[in-house]
């Protein structure tokens, strides 16, 4: 066979893949992304079969295009491929019956999309982090109607009436509009098919079907006293941009909130104004307004939220909005948010003296910064009567490097002032600054005379031996400063940052600010929690499942990566997604339904690096890993209104070097569960117990035993 033939030839899987991204493209439109949910939708359009046949004959046509190219698994993993074709090929069927002339038109229509989506998706996406939504369905139907309005031969065969016979006629004028509307999304612009695409947004998200109607409602309202007739202004079937709008705004691209609601209906109020201008510019071309409202107010608030790092924006999608808001909720300050995050410069117990905007000396452009001393159990810096340095707890003590870089200055020739002077013409003093890896400056100062042991250029990693504490520059006793700034230069305004891995007040703290005048302990990397979470990929993990003592189950679950590069515990019927930063190890977030997935993360959700001792962690997780679904449908109905109103909470303790105890509550529902985990380094999470359960490691296989063993069996 040929290459060109190669490239055409049309496999089983070829059917597979364009009947998943079929499927897929009919929920897309509505912003579901369940599989059966869009076979349900195809299904629906087929009532109008016109209209049902050409859509799918479009999208069959793009697919064909994209896989002739070779830009077929794109085309399937990209939606809008797909839903933007399937919504050019409904328009067609919806004017047109099927025969040879439509089917010709609906065959170049589709190809033209796929170009044209193709195009524009890249252009959006590289200038401005867009998606493209709509937009290659307004051009290409705009295009392909007016076209059409001079084919007159294809008026003559295939033009016909559509059937509007699917009416109730039992609904308030306002409940009829909505749901015609709703099945206008669909080109079914009828009762009957907007109360199925209602019940279908019901079912999957509750929050997507109240913002459908809340926006309906009110664009129809506010387009109704302009027009003068809300009557009228329910009956305009157009009103579909009201729904798209309110749902994609309300519940996709941000939180769901009553903010992001108010948001969503100003965005509806505003499209009223471009349905209006584009009814009247539209009709003297005979075409009607499509998505034209949804797409410009749609994308305008997307970039808008973007240049304005709007704090509720979507960045995650894990799913409806629901748990987009429960994954919010969970993890919305459960990690390191800003580049700018420093380790502690010394080990062992050490006294927050200064902190960001403090009175003394940390103000203006020189407030992001901290001073650190030792002090004992009564806050004395210094014994005897401090009248010497050496008297002074922090003096000459290590200091070691907070990131990872290169040294870019080094002054160390400076003295050490004598206690009650200060040196006000080197306010630094002795000092290193350390140009980061990711791209900013870190100032240590007021080090001790003589002792900085590296060098200008020399690369240095966290925990790196620096120098020792001093009190040079404009320092009253020996302290260690610390600041981060944009610039080597010695009058560079300080920046913003955080600290990772530290203890403070008995807890164990991934991230944060040390709070002054209390100490403060640097948390070493311990390497046995750092092997004991790091997992193979492509290693099986076997484990038997007791309740109450007695096995009731077997569970295994597989290391995998995404191609996003994430990785994963798989079984057949969810993932877990793990990984970690600054070296502590998280659960990220669960898809499926797998029970026993969901007993690690709530024993695991987080474990630190190093061996904290007495001291406890916290963490705040999904309510759905806890809640059943009656409670969920509570938690996230409530959350929508107020975010704080429910969470899950964890602590979690080291009750001996190899044994992390928990316990996870939920007080608003007064749920409480109590767990175990037991670390092992070979068999990595030995055994877990969670409430009645309990779950015990019988064995890994690796990816190399495997091989060895069909090495093995091959020879025999």
């Amino acid at each position: 066979m040929s290459e060109p033939q190669k490239q055409i030839a049309v496999t089983a899987g070829d059917f597979k893949m364009f009947f998943k991204a079929l499927a897929n493209s009919y929920s897309d439109i509505f912003f579901i992304h369940k599989t059966f949910c869009g076979v349900l939708l195809l299904v629906l359009t087929l009532i109008n079969y016109n209209a049902g046949f050409s859509g799918i004959f479009a999208v069959f046509s793009a697919y064909l295009t994209a896989r002739f190219l070779g830009h077929h698994k794109q085309f399937i993993e990209a939606g809008y491929y797909a839903y933007n074709a399937l919504l050019v090929g409904l328009a067609i069927g919806f004017v047109f019956k099927i025969s040879f002339l439509s089917l010709l038109m609906l065959g170049m229509a589709g190809a033209l999309t796929y170009f044209i989506t193709l195009v524009t998706a890249n252009i959006f996406l590289n200038l401005f982090n867009l998606q493209v939504l709509s937009i290659p369905f307004i051009i290409v139907s705009s295009l392909v109607y007016l076209s059409a309005s001079s084919f007159t031969n294809l008026y003559v065969i295939s033009l016909y009436t559509p059937m509007y016979s699917l009416d109730l006629g039992i609904f308030p004028y306002w409940f009829s509009g909505y749901l015609k509307s709703l099945g206008a999304i669909m080109f079914m612009p009828n009762e009957i098919s907007g109360l199925l695409i209602a019940l279908l947004l019901l079912y999957y998200s509750r929050v997507l079907f109240f913002l459908s109607l809340a926006g309906f409602l009110t664009g129809m309202t506010i387009y109704g006293f302009f027009t003068g007739s809300v009557v009228a202004a329910s009956q305009d079937i157009s009103s579909f941009n009201y729904i798209l709008i309110a749902m994609a705004i309300g519940g996709i691209f941000t939180i769901p909130s009553l903010n992001s609601t108010l948001i969503a209906l100003i965005g509806v109020a505003v499209s009223t104004l471009i349905s209006s201008a584009g009814h009247v510019f539209w009709s003297q071309y005979g075409l009607p307004i499509f998505t034209l409202p949804f797409t410009l107010v749609t994308l305008s608030l997307i970039y808008t939220f973007y240049l304005l790092n709007y704090p509720n924006r979507t960045v995650f999608f894990i799913g409806n909005p629901e748990q987009n808001l429960d994954y919010f909720i969970a993890n919305k300050s459960r990690y390191v948010a800003t580049p700018y995050a420093l380790s502690m410069p010394f080990s062992g117990n050490w006294y927050v003296w200064q902190g960001f905007d403090d009175m003394w000396t940390h103000q203006g452009l020189y407030k992001y910064a901290y001073d650190f001393v030792i002090a004992d159990d009564n806050g004395k810096t210094y014994a005897n009567q401090g009248n010497y340095l050496n008297e002074y707890y922090c003096y000459g003590q290590d200091i070691l490097s907070p990131v990872n870089g290169k040294v870019v200055r080094v002054v160390n020739y400076l003295p050490d002032n004598i206690i009650g002077s200060i040196d006000t013409i080197n306010p630094w003093g002795n000092e290193i600054i350390i140009q980061d890896d990711r791209g900013f400056y870190v100032r240590l100062a007021h080090l001790a005379a003589e002792s900085i042991i590296v060098f200008e250029g020399q690369a240095v990693s966290v925990g790196t031996a620096l120098a020792k504490c001093g009190n040079s520059g404009n320092s009253p006793q020996p302290h260690l400063h610390i600041q981060i700034q944009s610039s080597t230069f010695p009058t560079a305004p300080t920046m913003p940052f955080i600290f990772v891995n530290y203890a403070q007040s008995g807890h164990f703290i991934t991230h944060g600010l040390p709070e002054k005048n209390l100490s403060v302990c640097a948390c070493a990397f311990n390497l046995f929690y750092d092997q004991v979470t790091n997992f193979v990929l492509d290693d099986v993990y076997h484990y038997q499942v007791y309740k109450n003592n007695r096995q009731v189950d077997d569970f295994s679950f597989t290391v995998k990566m995404s191609a996003t590069l994430y990785t994963y515990f798989e079984t057949t019927k969810g993932r877990l997604y793990f990984g970690k930063q600054y070296g502590n190890y998280y659960c990220y977030s669960i898809e499926g339904d797998d029970p026993y997935l969901k007993l690690i993360y709530l024993a695991l959700s987080t474990i630190p690096v190093s061996y904290t001792g007495h001291y406890d962690w916290t963490d705040t997780i999904n309510n759905s890993s806890l809640l059943d679904k009656p409670r969920q449908f509570i938690s996230s109905l409530l959350n929508t209104i107020n975010h704080e109103w429910i969470n899950t909470q964890a602590r979690y303790y080291f009750a001996k070097d190899t044994l992390v105890k928990g316990q996870i509550r939920n007080s608003f529902f007064d749920i409480q569960l109590d767990t175990e985990v037991e670390l092992d380094p070979v068999l990595k999470f030995k055994e877990i117990r969670v409430g009645d359960y309990r779950l015990v490691n019988t064995g890994n296989e690796s990816l190399e035993t495997n091989d060895e063993v069909k090495d093995v069996l091959s020879n025999e």
